[in-house]
């Protein structure tokens, strides 16, 4: 998943630039070794065919006008803007994605804060603030079940989450039974629960009696109405920040712009290809010599084009399974401890 090179960036010595050049996991040389070796050997059997197979021979003028009508083809500039547009987009929803991604502290931490302990018995404290965690968690595992194969690999259908403890049987029930489609989102249901169960145990602090009069409650609730205003708004905060995360998943970028770099880059290279014989044919000294310099020079741009392509090719999704994906899976385990931790602190040492 997310690679890190934080720690081994920290200063800007010359060992450290090396160090991070040269990592394998999610680099420049994982993403590229594939089209580099492909390109490097159409090149090498394009050569060959001409000096082993057709050089001396009738179809030599046949190769040599093949090679002559992409000779003088400008590609570059094209494909250098038109990657570097691709790129700015995926870079653009990468960021934008990554700002979406909510984090649960502040709404476990405002409602401790809030959470009136007084109004309720011990096991009723601790099993309402284990079921907040609980909705808290199982509301981030049904957002990404719906963007990450990964988390929908770990958890495929409800009942598997209920198997793991995360639902209960009768929570299952209710999500199968929703008028909602199998695949439409519902990972906006365990919010609904938090917010009935607020509700539910929610006393005004004032009610008007039977004579008129605005009298102020004796009976304590789980939060004043300020608070509660608070608590929704903060929810509603974080469920909109992470909705906007499936509205990103829903609306990629358009598929003709993706198809049309991908095409027009391998398409280019490939052209290069037969550029560079042409320019080693046309020359005097055509041997193994010349084809080394012309791939020497024309290597380090044709890395450039592939790097890029495969870099907006990564970032396009950044809730797939390559090395500098988003951890959902991390995401969600650690969400579950740090939940816990500020929810139910006995039960995390209770376990320890």
């Amino acid at each position: 998943m997310t690679v890190n090179y934080s720690l081994d960036a920290a200063t800007a010595s010359a060992w450290a630039v090396i160090v991070v050049i040269f990592k394998w996991k999610g680099s420049l040389w994982k993403l590229i070794w594939r089209e580099t070796l492909g390109w490097t050997i159409l090149m090498a059997v394009l050569y060959s065919v001409y000096v082993y197979g057709l050089k001396g021979t009738e179809h030599e003028q046949y190769y040599k006008t093949l090679f002559d009508l992409t000779k003088d083809v400008p590609m570059d500039g094209t494909l250098m803007f038109l990657i570097s547009y691709m790129i700015f987009n995926c870079l653009t929803r990468w960021l934008e994605t990554f700002r979406c991604l909510g984090w649960p502290e502040n709404v476990a931490l405002m409602f401790k804060q809030h959470f009136h302990k007084e109004a309720f018995t011990r096991h009723e404290q601790k099993l309402i603030n284990q079921t907040v965690a609980r909705y808290l968690t199982v509301f981030y595992i049904l957002l990404f079940r719906d963007v990450s194969s990964d988390v929908r690999d770990m958890f495929p259908t409800f009942d598997d989450m209920a198997d793991s403890g995360i639902l209960t049987p009768d929570e299952v029930h209710v999500l199968k039974s929703s008028r909602l489609d199998h695949h439409s989102p519902h990972y906006w249901i365990p919010i609904d629960w938090i917010v009935t169960l607020i509700r539910t145990r929610y006393e005004p602090t004032h009610f008007i009696n039977k004579h008129g009069q605005r009298v102020r409650n004796r009976k304590m609730g789980i939060m004043t109405e300020m608070e509660y205003l608070k608590f929704i708004n903060e929810l509603n905060k974080l469920r909109g920040k992470l909705g906007d995360v499936l509205s990103y998943d829903w609306v990629p970028l358009p598929l003709a712009l993706f198809q049309s770099l991908t095409i027009f880059c391998y398409g280019v290279l490939i052209v290069n290809c037969f550029q560079m014989q042409a320019r080693i044919i046309t020359s005097n000294t055509s041997g193994l010599s010349e084809m080394f310099v012309e791939c020497m020079s024309t290597l380090p741009l044709s890395m450039i084009h592939l790097a890029y392509l495969r870099i907006s090719q990564v970032i396009v999704n950044p809730f797939g399974s390559d090395d500098d994906d988003f951890e959902t899976q991390y995401l969600i385990d650690r969400h579950i401890h740090v939940l816990n931790e500020i929810l139910c602190p006995e039960e995390t040492k209770k376990r320890r």
